[in-house]
């Protein structure tokens, strides 16, 4: 049987000279020549995490050198889900087929065929052998078809082959292969998840290698997939930063290991570059990729490998269970504050531990971004393209990068241009001369009120008040001017939840004296800017409230259901002549809208303990239907009896819950 493939042999070896063997530098080469080369007398384990690209180097790399510099024949086949010990067999004798006639069809559907015309064509092998009974028989003599010497037989997956095959039997093939027919074998799996583990390492396993891949290896092939153009040209142009991104580089060892595990995995990887294919071809579209764009798809590649890692664990996020990462903000207390050598120590910011609810997105951020010395920005379109494969709406999501990176008209805002230099590019990329002047044009802005959020004016504060002498102003006069700048900036802008959440989230962040007055200074505005606003607001609303009920509902709709934050304490205002003369002139369409309000604000999610103040509201409300004659047959009466009793008497015991809670969290 040997000289029946052997002028194949040659003629393998003299087409295989593939210019990759040249280049290969692999680590676990010269362990698999070594097996082909000495006597063995059990099978080479090679053993790598899931999905870190074993079976892609061992046929890209290992497979051609061994063509090239032995004369053996190098064959893989795939355990994965086998159930049938037969087909093991019959498996090894098709991969060999398929080595052999790379132009012929002889994939496993026609093998058998092919085995029988070949038989037919050599009589010698019809008289003895009858090839299609052996074929389609028990396997255990399908071995006789293929030369045992000089073949090297690389069995995959073995961890995930099914439980119906016993692992005995299995070891028996093995030792068959290797003892009594000569074959050199390759186990390639991820060791920790072998079944019976222990017993394959006493029956059968000689010498066992780890493959660590290689990151830029890895990225390299993946890239190498793509055609030609924009997207492929940047990937290559920046490999050093996708390089960066992908290399585990914390404080956590036991974090390292897991970022290692999730950063070599090529499905993880290819999934990631996949989606942030579609943001950069949405945003770049032929254009030159300017300053501010780099930076914005740095943000964005780093989001979309992030969220794509965590999506893909089991039970973890989703499209819904997002885990407090769409209410995370970052700050330049995420940086490594050690850099500062001119910050005294009470400007040192010492991190704090974080709520339990808080506790994935920050550990999120530390994993992903921190190490980078990256702002964290939530994208919202890219994540549920993520998390659910819904095409990105174009326009929002220009939109929220713009917003993101305080962008107008195509253009950022010089203020937060210096913070996003800063804090993206690195404060020691300026000369002496250019960062002295930068920090001057800083503390103008911020006494201007240019800048657009208040995290931003700390963020300035701390680079400020730290280089205050490079620019010769007194910390007190930094301290005053940024105040000057927050008095003109925080009028202007309205604070919903999410953004005091921001801020109260950060804030113990920014210690020492100066920057503690800041945060002081900022609360103080806010509550006085709040409190006119409220009663301008409560005016507007009272007299909605007794006009025209349907347009007051409509003003407090959410303007998402999918994606809610607390509503702001407000009906409590309302006065009480107000609230009665409103529901008895309301129409059967108010009534009900109002219904619907009171489920929506009170009972449909938890944020109703924010509102324990409109208790009085609710009373009132109650109080004035109270007052009222139902017995009338009229719809309005109708609907409140039906419909709108039975819902206050709802959200009222829901407040009161809430209340007693306070009372007894009070008490303790």
């Amino acid at each position: 049987m040997k000289n029946i493939f052997k002028k194949e042999k040659v003629t393998e070896n003299v087409v295989t000279s593939s210019p990759v063997v040249k280049e290969i530098n692999s680590p676990i080469s010269e362990p698999i020549l070594n097996h082909l080369r000495m006597k063995t007398t059990g099978a080479l384990l090679l053993t790598g995490d899931w999905g870190s690209g074993k079976t892609y180097h061992i046929k890209k790399y290992i497979f051609p050198l061994i063509e090239k510099t032995t004369d053996f024949t190098p064959i893989i086949v795939s355990l994965y889900g086998e159930t049938e010990k037969n087909n093991i067999a019959q498996k090894v004798l098709f991969a060999y087929f398929d080595s052999k006639g790379k132009n012929v069809n002889l994939g496993t559907g026609t093998i058998a065929k092919n085995v029988k015309n070949l038989s037919e064509a050599i009589p010698y092998i019809k008289k003895f052998v009858d090839v299609e009974k052996l074929i389609l028989g028990t396997g255990e003599n399908v071995f006789r078809l293929i030369p045992h010497d000089k073949l090297l037989i690389c069995f995959d997956d073995i961890e995930r082959m099914s439980d119906k095959i016993n692992v005995d039997d299995f070891l028996g093939i093995i030792n068959d292969l290797v003892e009594n027919k000569g074959c050199k074998v390759l186990l390639i799996a991820n060791e920790p998840e072998i079944k019976n583990g222990i017993t394959y390492k006493e029956k059968t396993i000689e010498k066992t290698i780890h493959f660590i891949p290689n990151l830029s290896e890895i990225f390299d092939s993946v890239v190498s997939e793509y055609s030609d153009g924009e997207f492929k040209s940047y990937l290559l142009k920046n490999k050093d930063f996708f390089i960066q991104t992908l290399t585990a580089n914390t404080e956590d060892a036991e974090l390292n290991k897991e970022l290692e595990k999730s950063f070599s995995n090529i499905r993880t990887l290819k999934f990631s570059l996949e989606h942030f294919k579609i943001a950069f071809e949405i945003l770049v579209n032929k254009l030159e990729i300017s300053e501010l764009l780099s930076i914005q798809l740095r943000s964005l590649w780093i989001f979309t490998l992030s969220i794509s890692i965590e999506f893909r664990k089991p039970n973890n996020i989703t499209l819904t269970e997002r885990k407090k990462l769409d209410n995370q903000t970052s700050t330049f207390s995420d940086l490594d504050f050690s850099n500062f050598d001119f910050l005294s120590q009470n400007d040192v910011v010492e991190q704090n531990e974080v709520e339990n609810e808080w506790s994935f997105s920050e550990k999120f951020k530390e994993a992903y971004y921190n190490r980078l010395s990256e702002t964290y920005i939530f994208f919202e379109e890219l994540y549920t393209l993520i998390t659910s494969g819904k095409q990105i709406n174009k326009t929002t999501f220009i939109r929220t990068l713009e917003e993101s990176y305080n962008v107008k008209e195509g253009k950022v805002n010089p203020a937060h241009q210096i913070i996003n230099s800063f804090l993206h590019q690195g404060y020691w990329k300026y000369t002496n001369e250019q960062f002295t002047q930068t920090l001057s044009e800083l503390l103008d802005y911020c006494e201007k009120g240019k800048l657009e959020d208040v995290v931003s004016y700390l963020n300035a504060g701390v680079y400020l008040l730290g280089f205050n002498e490079l620019i010769g102003v007194d910390k007190d006069e930094i301290t005053l001017k940024i105040k000057t700048g927050l008095d003109l900036f925080i009028p202007q802008v309205n604070f919903n939840h999410f953004a005091k959440s921001q801020f109260e989230m950060v804030q113990s962040n920014f210690t020492g004296e100066h920057l503690t007055s800041l945060v002081e200074h900022i609360k103080q505005k806010i509550k006085e800017v709040e409190t006119l606003k409220n009663i301008e607001e409560a005016k507007s609303i009272q007299s909605l409230f007794e006009s025209n009920l349907s347009m007051f509902v409509k003003e407090f709709l959410p303007e998402r259901y999918d994606f809610r934050t607390p509503d702001k304490p407000l009906f409590h205002q309302i006065d009480t002549a107000s609230v009665k003369n409103g529901i008895k002139d309301a129409l059967p369409e108010g009534i009900m809208d109002l219904t619907s309000l009171l489920k929506i604000r009170y009972l449909d999610t938890s944020f109703s303990e924010y509102l324990t103040d409109e208790m009085k509201f609710i009373n009132e409300l109650n109080e004035g239907i109270s007052e009222m004659d139902l017995t009338q047959k009229t719809l309005s009466n109708h609907l409140i009896e039906s419909q709108l009793k039975p819902r206050i008497i709802e959200a009222k015991e829901q407040l009161q819950k809430y209340i007693d809670k306070k009372a007894t969290n009070g008490q303790d």
